[in-house]
C-alpha cells in the first residue's frame, strides 16, 4: 500500500525516479533496514515492557544521529545539545534496576534489542539525510525507501514461514478489516517519512528533525499503560520527563 501511494504521488508530480545511481541503491538497502528494525522492534517488546523500549529507543535514535550529522553531516553540535545528552544519561539509570529482572520477560534481551533497532534506525535516517542532500527528489527518496521497505518485510516472511506459508496466512488471517488498517496505517506512515523528508530538504539539520520526532514517545507510553496495563512507577515517569527534557535539548 505504501508503494501504491508514493508511486501515484510520484507519478502525479512526475518525479524522476532513474538516474540516482549508487544513493538509489542506498535508499533501498535503508528500506530494507527499515523492515528489519520493525521486526526486531516487535521482539523487544515481547521482552520489555514500551515503558523502558520507546525512552530509550527515542533516546539513543537521535543522539546517534547527532553524532551522524555532526560527523558526517557538518552539523554545529551547541552546548545545550551538549546538556541534553547529558541529561538523557540518567534515563538508563532511572529505568533500569534490578526489580526489573524479575519484573521484565527477558531485560538484558530486551536492551541488546534497544540498541541494535536504535542503530538500524539511525542508519535509515542518515540514508534519508544523505539523498536529500544529493538533491534526489522528496517523493522520489520515499518512493524508493518504501520499495526497500516492502522487499525486506517480504523477504522476512518468506524466510520465517515460506511461500507456501505466506499464501496460507493470506487465505486465513485477509479480511476487509485489516485491508482497511493496513491502507489507513500506509497513509499515516507514508505522510509521515514525507513529512521528515520534507523538513530536511527545507534546511532542517538530521539531529533536529530526528530529535523532535521522538518526541511522540509519550504517546505509545501511555496508551500501553492504560490498555494493557503495564507496569508504572514515579521512577518511569522521571525517567519520561528527562526524556522529554533531553529530547528538547538535543533539539
Amino acid at each position: 500500500m505504501s508503494i501504491l501511494i508514493a508511486g501515484g504521488l510520484v507519478s502525479f508530480w512526475q518525479e524522476p525516479i532513474g538516474g540516482f545511481g549508487v544513493v538509489a541503491l542506498i535508499l533501498l538497502l535503508s528500506g530494507f533496514i527499515s523492515a528489519a528494525s520493525g521486526s526486531l522492534k516487535v521482539y523487544a517488546l515481547r521482552y520489555i515492557d514500551s515503558t523502558i523500549y520507546f525512552p530509550l529507543f527515542k533516546l539513543l535514535t537521535p543522539a546517534l544521529a547527532i553524532v551522524a550529522g555532526v560527523t558526517l553531516f557538518a552539523e554545529s553540535f551547541s552546548a545545550i545539545e551538549w546538556m541534553g545528552l547529558g541529561v538523557g544519561l540518567l534515563v538508563p539509570l532511572m529505568l533500569i534496576s534490578p526489580a526489573e529482572n524479575t519484573r521484565q520477560q527477558n531485560l538484558a534481551m530486551g536492551l541488546l534489542l534497544v540498541l541494535i533497532t536504535g542503530l538500524l534506525s539511525a542508519l535509515t535516517a542518515v540514508a534519508g539525510k544523505y539523498a536529500i542532500d544529493m538533491d534526489v527528489p522528496v517523493l522520489t527518496t520515499l518512493l524508493l525507501t518504501v520499495i526497500g521497505l516492502g522487499i525486506g518485510s517480504i523477504g522476512l516472511m518468506i524466510y520465517k514461514r515460506g511461500i507456501r506459508g505466506i499464501s496460507a496466512l493470506i487465505r486465513t488471517e485477509s479480511s476487509p478489516l485489516l485491508v482497511k488498517t493496513a491502507t489507513a496505517r500506509a497513509i499515516l506512515i507514508s505522510f509521515g517519512v514525507w513529512a521528515m523528508l520534507f523538513a530536511l530538504s527545507t534546511g532542517g539539520t538530521l539531529s533536529a528533525v530526528q530529535t523532535i520526532h521522538s518526541m511522540y514517545i509519550l504517546i505509545p507510553i501511555v496508551l500501553a499503560i492504560i490498555f494493557y496495563n503495564e507496569h508504572w512507577n514515579w521512577q518511569k515517569g522521571v525517567a519520561i520527563g528527562l526524556s522529554v527534557v533531553s529530547l528538547a535539548f538535543l533539539g
